[in-house]
């Protein structure tokens, strides 16, 4: 079983549109596994680099980095309790609001 890597995600109140592809993701002149785009509103996974467990992963990976994009997190000023109690009211949300995510397929 696997995880549903879907073509839209909707982070907190923003839909992404998601792109898996085998072109070259650069992100700060490193190459990537996957990147977000906060102003397009896009995520892309390279699905060339990695295994679909990987993809999954760089999916979910992807996912929290919007959610503490429109949660507005500022690392250095939260403590941990505060990230983590954002996290999960992020990822209660993402839950939610995407809930085919979470529905298990056959490879």
């Amino acid at each position: 079983m696997a995880l549903n890597i879907l073509k839209s995600v909707r982070i907190g109140s923003m839909d992404y549109k998601v792109l898996l592809n085998d072109k070259l993701i650069l992100e700060d002149g490193k190459e990537c596994f996957g990147a977000i785009n906060f102003r397009k509103k896009e995520i892309k996974i390279n699905n060339e680099l990695q295994d679909i467990q990987g993809q999954e992963e760089t999916f979910l990976h992807e996912i929290l980095h919007g959610i503490c994009e429109e949660r507005n997190f500022i690392y250095e000023k939260n403590d941990d309790e505060t990230i983590t109690e954002e996290l999960a009211r992020g990822l209660h949300q993402l839950i939610k609001d995407n809930p085919k995510l979470f529905e298990l397929r056959s490879k």
